[in-house]
């Protein structure tokens, strides 16, 4: 062998370890190497994640419509609301009305120590008419008129809760046709008046029925909750000024 062939060789094998350690120097570079190519997945793996978080936001954010932004002048419109909840009075007087397709709401002014009013309007929301209920206190007992003899009292019907009561139709005016009824709660003498009036104005004896007939009525001032749904101090009793103008005027003894 040449000179010059020795001396290439040897620069060749100068980076080479010696004989003794080629073994266990080749095996720490193949684990370098296995924890370099683990490394690279772990890191691919995180970029993948990355890349599907990313596309999922853009693509929700794309496909999906977001919150519109309310505009300045828009306005809330009330719902419609379950006749039955408004008040304890009507969770009594509601079932009667509901049950025919008229819809009862309050009417201003509403209510007042010892008396409430309702507007009953029709399927197509035509007025129908009022609902009006007065309480009294009549402990002394009660005198029910007797329409042919303002001097007389009637002899009252009577539930089997022991409520008396009497039953008024004043229909001859068109233009303001009456159910009425007077009931009164012995125990207490806690008095009711409910009145059920057509819609006024009409000239038409059919366009101003009262929305109750006069059972209806009498179904609604025997309830046995309706007393109770006004308070223990609310009374129409002379004089109350405020309270409705009945067709058939209540009159408590004593």
């Amino acid at each position: 062998m040449s000179a010059l062939l020795t001396e290439v060789l040897e620069r060749a094998c100068e980076s080479e370890p010696p004989p003794g350690d080629a073994v266990p120097d080749i095996g720490r570079r193949a684990d370098r190497l296995r924890r370099k190519r683990a490394w690279g997945v772990v890191l691919a793996g995180l970029v993948a994640v990355v890349l599907v978080v990313l596309l999922g936001f853009a693509l929700t954010t794309v496909l999906l419509p977001g919150p519109k932004a309310r505009s300045a002048a828009a306005v809330a419109v009330p719902q419609p609301r379950p006749s039955g909840v408004l008040d304890p009075v009507l969770a009594v007087l509601a079932p009667l009305i509901d049950e025919k397709g008229y819809r009862i709401v309050p009417r201003e002014p509403a209510a007042g120590a010892g008396w409430r009013q309702y507007a009953v309007f029709g399927a197509a929301g035509e007025p129908r008419g009022l609902v009006e209920v007065a309480v009294y206190d009549a402990p002394a007992g009660l005198c029910l008129p007797v329409r042919a003899d303002p001097t007389a009292c009637a002899l009252p019907d009577r539930t089997p809760a022991g409520v008396e009561y009497a039953r008024y139709a004043e229909t001859d005016d068109a233009d303001w046709q009456v159910h009425q009824v007077i009931a009164r709660r012995p125990v207490d003498g806690r008095t009711l008046a409910v009145m059920a009036t057509g819609e006024r104005g009409t000239g038409s004896a059919e366009r101003g029925e009262p929305p109750l007939t006069t059972l209806e009525v009498a179904e609604a001032a025997t309830h046995v909750k309706l007393p109770d749904a006004f308070g223990v101090g609310e009374r129409c009793n002379a004089p109350a000024p405020d309270c409705p103008i009945l067709r058939v005027p209540v009159r408590p003894s004593g």
